[in-house]
């Protein structure tokens, strides 16, 4: 025999063993088997409005700082998204042109201790003063 048909042999042998191995540690007698989904949660949902319409604003710059991180969170339909899968106290800050900039400090994005574990998503309202 070749010794490539040997090879290929202890080859799949090898990935079924694994398999086997894999399907063991899956299938016990415990039926608590948990699939958690590929997703990165936001720990920050910033809204920021004029104070004087309480009209969004949608082209404001909003950062989130905690420590030596900061972070310019992504706008996405008019809100403003970060600290992904990143629990920590925050500062939140939100500033644009002819506007009177304005933080919040003290956010807490925790992690929550559910099965698959992600942030919990804050939500941040921010209302900006016009400058005269």
């Amino acid at each position: 025999m070749p010794s490539g048909s040997i090879e290929t042999g202890r080859h799949r042998r090898a990935i079924g063993l694994l398999l086997v191995a894999l399907l063991a540690t899956l299938g016990g007698c415990d039926d608590s088997l948990v699939v958690c989904p590929a997703i990165a949660v936001a720990g920050l949902d910033v809204q920021v409005l004029d104070n004087t319409t309480s009209q969004p604003i949608c082209d404001a710059t909003v950062t989130a700082v905690e420590g030596t991180i900061s972070e310019r969170l992504v706008e996405n339909a008019c809100r403003y998204q970060g600290a992904f899968e990143r629990p920590g106290t925050y500062t939140v800050r939100a500033e644009r042109v002819g506007f009177a900039p304005l933080e919040l400090r003290g956010v807490r994005v925790l992690m929550n201790t559910e099965a698959c574990p992600h942030v919990e998503t804050v939500t941040v309202l921010l209302r900006l003063l016009p400058r005269p």
